[in-house]
């Protein structure tokens, strides 16, 4: 980070771990001195982290990275010449090595979504997003789940905020296992669905 930017912070949000991921944290805001950490004392839901982490954050751009770091950070200086004319940048893959499983799982997902909530990104899900802070801290976000980033871009579309796509190497995670069963996403879209309708009924 040091080679390319002169100001910068990492906000890591600690959300009720029990795998000693708590003090290597705090070693690392011990250590780092441009490293704030933060304890959720439980788990809240991976909406709930992001959320607080957005709400955090202090310099212009916020940029998202998940512990398994599933792109190149380098990818970063691909988007920020684009922040002259838009407010966010989103990632798609621009190739999809994962079985017929993933792939139906992500491309119905993708499809009803996008149909529910009117919005036209090429991935839901996208791995790699940055944002103006101004523009996410005003977000009257609500999910405390994984919907976080459908919600994120449902609001976008209504408020007619400027993004663009670009096309960014995944890899897959190497350590540990993913807990999302075939029948998870299908959840997800309930929950969209019941959290439009309360934007909806309440004026959110």
């Amino acid at each position: 980070m040091d080679e390319n930017f002169d100001d910068y912070e990492i906000v890591i949000i600690e959300s009720g771990s029990m795998d000693g991921s708590r003090e290597i944290c705090d070693r690392l805001a011990t250590t780092f001195q441009k490293i704030n950490v933060v304890h959720e004392e439980k788990k809240s839901g991976f909406g709930s982290a992001l959320k607080l982490g957005y709400a955090l954050a202090s310099k212009d751009l916020v940029w998202l990275v998940v512990v398994d770091m599933p792109f190149p950070l380098e990818t970063i200086l691909q988007a920020l010449p684009l922040f002259e004319e838009h407010d966010c940048v989103f990632s798609y893959r621009d190739q999809d090595d994962r079985g017929p499983i993933k792939r139906l799982r992500s491309y119905l997902y993708n499809t009803f979504v996008k149909l529910i909530l009117n919005v036209k990104v090429k991935h839901i899900n996208s791995a790699f997003r940055v944002f103006k802070r101004k523009t996410i801290q005003e977000l009257p976000l609500i999910s405390t789940g994984w919907t976080l980033d459908a919600e994120v871009l449902y609001e976008i579309t209504r408020r007619n905020i400027r993004y663009a796509e670009i096309p960014v190497s995944l890899r897959d995670r190497t350590v540990g296992t993913t807990t999302v069963t075939f029948w998870d996403p299908f959840k997800m879209i309930y929950e969209l669905v019941k959290i439009v309708g309360a934007k909806e009924k309440t004026g959110l």
